[in-house]
């Protein structure tokens, strides 16, 4: 087990990497281009766009070529994608270059996100909450990365490294051995007999999945709001310098990664639905104070115990909900990541057109009464928990 979460996060590092790297370098790119943030909007929308498709298309890929191979292919288009940016190809081949490197590590996330729920059993939230802290440190460690190579005129080769990364570490799982795991990695249908499909779902069933559908929708759109619009409510409502203002997102990530660190251990002992309960009662609670925070220290202080209380939710949501629907962990998962990669496409941009309309607090009021509705969620998900038991 301890190999398999070693590449696992290791998997999840580069993924976190590759989530923020266009990001990190998108002046640089549209400069080059020379092309509008209308368009750097498009690109990161077909980058969602590509990981949706990845997320959604690997339980099929997975029981038809093996959970190994759909990682190692998956790698292998990353390589791909990321290498052929550095060569800054034509502006509607880079387009296509970001889709498919968005479609690559969907796959990667999504196959190795099951893999490690289905493999860790009694162990989940541990396991998984580790994958979300590599996530995390990739996520830090990419745009410090990109500012020293921008710094240096040399932007474009972040890339590289990534494709590079992507390659060594898709040979890695391709040859592999994980001892008692590796049936599992090596499964894929035999299309000779008929598949055993899990158990269709009644109407509360459904009920209950298209609620956590919901929920990580707006999670990771509320994730998304934070992460992109912080430095602007900064900026906007407590007059910090710029270079100030950026350091709430780093305030933040590292929040996040530190909390995640101890996620999993603290959800394995007050049950998943309790650690839900306090993470996002305790969020509204600080977003309730952020709304009377005038103070540049305080709102750094907010931004942190905001940070320290999302840290577990994403992980330790999608094991619960996974706990709530067993016998359906591929389907469950690549169905509410996806669910989570549609939220944080569309809903930031939702709310910059609100900012730009109206004023920057509007982000804040947006992520309050989104933790509200996941919270009134999460809290209706302890009737329907108890009503399964009873019926089973």
């Amino acid at each position: 087990m301890k190999k398999l979460l070693f590449m696992s996060c290791l998997s999840y590092l580069l993924t976190g990497c590759t989530h923020v790297i266009f990001g990190a370098v998108l002046p640089e790119l549209l400069a080059h281009y020379g092309r509008s943030y209308s368009d750097g909007g498009f690109l990161v929308f077909l980058q969602f766009g590509g990981f949706l498709l990845g997320v959604l298309s690997m339980p099929a890929m997975a029981r038809r070529i093996s959970r190994r191979t759909t990682i190692t292919t998956a790698f292998g288009l990353l390589f791909l994608a990321m290498v052929s940016i550095v060569l800054l190809p034509p502006w509607p081949l880079a387009v296509s270059l970001t889709f498919i490197a968005g479609v690559a590590f969907g796959l990667v996330e999504a196959s190795i996100s099951t893999f490690v729920l289905m493999a860790a059993k009694d162990n989940q939230a541990t396991a998984f909450s580790k994958l979300e802290v590599a996530f995390g440190l990739g996520a830090l460690i990419m745009p410090l990365i990109s500012s020293i190579l921008i710094a240096n005129d040399l932007w474009k080769y972040g890339f590289m490294l990534l494709g590079v990364s992507a390659l060594a570490t898709g040979i890695i799982w391709s040859k592999l051995s994980l001892g008692e795991h590796d049936e599992l990695l090596a499964h894929k249908a035999d299309r000779t007999k008929s598949a055993n499909k899990p158990p269709a779902l009644v109407k509360s069933s459904l009920t209950f999945l298209i609620l956590f559908m919901f929920v990580f929708f707006l999670y990771v759109g509320m994730e998304n709001t934070i992460v992109n619009f912080l430095p602007s409510i900064f900026i906007d409502q407590l007059q910090a310098s710029s270079s100030v203002a950026s350091l709430a997102v780093t305030a933040y990530w590292l929040a996040m990664v530190f909390g995640r660190v101890f996620a999993g251990i603290i959800a394995e002992k007050l049950t998943y639905f309790r650690y839900l309960l306090f993470s996002f009662a305790a969020s509204v609670a600080t977003l309730l104070l952020w709304m009377f925070s005038s103070e540049l220290w305080s709102s750094f202080a907010i931004v942190l115990l905001l940070g320290l209380f999302m840290s577990g939710m994403y992980a330790v949501a999608l094991i619960y909900a996974n706990q709530l629907l067993p016998g359906r962990t591929e389907q469950i998962t690549s169905t509410l990541i996806a669910a989570g990669g549609l939220g944080g496409s569309i809903l930031p941009l939702g709310v910059g057109w609100g900012m730009d309309k109206f004023q920057a607090g509007v982000s804040i009021w947006f992520v309050l009464i989104s933790m509200c509705l996941v919270l009134g969620i999460v809290i209706y998900t302890k009737k329907w928990r108890i009503q399964a038991v009873e019926s089973n």
